[in-house]
């Protein structure tokens, strides 16, 4: 009975979740295509970053089926053709579409990326669709800033009560064009780093922090004092050979 049980279980194991991968197929008729360009200050290529677009369908018995997987050339540019199934095609299709790009093969040193092995991106790159149509062009293009330091001085902190603190993040444009970002006066959306890791340890704490090179930034002071929030944002254009030094007291 036992053994009957496991078999039960490891085969509805199987048959809850299956993956396709149709990357390799070249689509010759009625195909849908792909495309898009990622890109750094000075419009900069970015090649090597990874694009994939997958049809997901949940639930049990789920499946995924993946129909691109691409990088970005020298030129920063991405291109794929890909058949769409019947089942897969307009507002009542059962699953749904969505675009990943993975940008964790460039240089950590020399770009901001989505993971930055310290804080985060706010940047949404990965999106969902639903294709109606054959014919449909689907275009994604992304903006990923280079990478230069400020020192940040946190100084005269001292924790009135339990769960007071002082730290500096810094927001910059990142990812995909939004027409105008009046926080930033960019035309990109906007990027956070640093939340909960550049915070002051003792009275007075000095932090080399990434920001946006060649780029308007944010730089923000998030403190509580005696339980109470309070946020300052300040606004800098940094230059990529800089010798910035900004100090902020608790």
């Amino acid at each position: 009975m036992k053994n009957s049980l496991l078999l039960i279980i490891f085969l509805l194991s199987i048959l809850s979740c299956r993956d396709e991968d149709d990357s390799k197929d070249n689509c010759t008729s009625n195909c849908t295509i792909v495309k898009g360009r990622i890109f750094s200050v000075n419009n900069e290529p970015v090649a090597n970053v990874n694009i994939t677009v997958e049809y997901r369908v949940g639930g049990i018995g789920s499946t995924t089926r993946k129909m691109v997987d691409v990088k970005t050339d020298k030129d920063g540019n991405y291109y794929k053709s890909f058949y769409v199934k019947d089942a897969e095609m307009g507002e009542d299709a059962a699953g749904y579409f969505k675009l990943n790009i993975d940008d964790s093969k460039i240089d950590i040193n020399k770009y901001i990326r989505t993971n930055n092995l310290i804080g985060n991106t706010s940047s949404v790159i990965s999106t969902t669709f639903q294709i109606s149509k054959r014919d449909t062009i689907i275009e994604n293009n992304l903006y990923i800033p280079q990478k230069t330091f400020i020192k940040v001085n946190l100084k005269n902190f001292v924790s009135q009560q339990e769960g007071d603190f002082f730290e500096v993040q810094t927001l910059y444009p990142f990812g995909g064009n939004v027409g105008y970002n009046a926080f930033l006066d960019s035309p990109y959306d906007t990027g956070f780093s640093g939340y909960g890791n550049w915070q002051a340890k003792n009275a007075n704490t000095t932090h080399t922090i990434f920001v946006a090179a060649d780029e308007k930034n944010v730089v923000r002071i998030f403190k509580r004092k005696n339980g109470i929030n309070t946020s300052k944002d300040s606004l800098f254009f940094i230059p990529r050979n800089n010798n910035i030094q900004l100090n902020y007291n608790y």
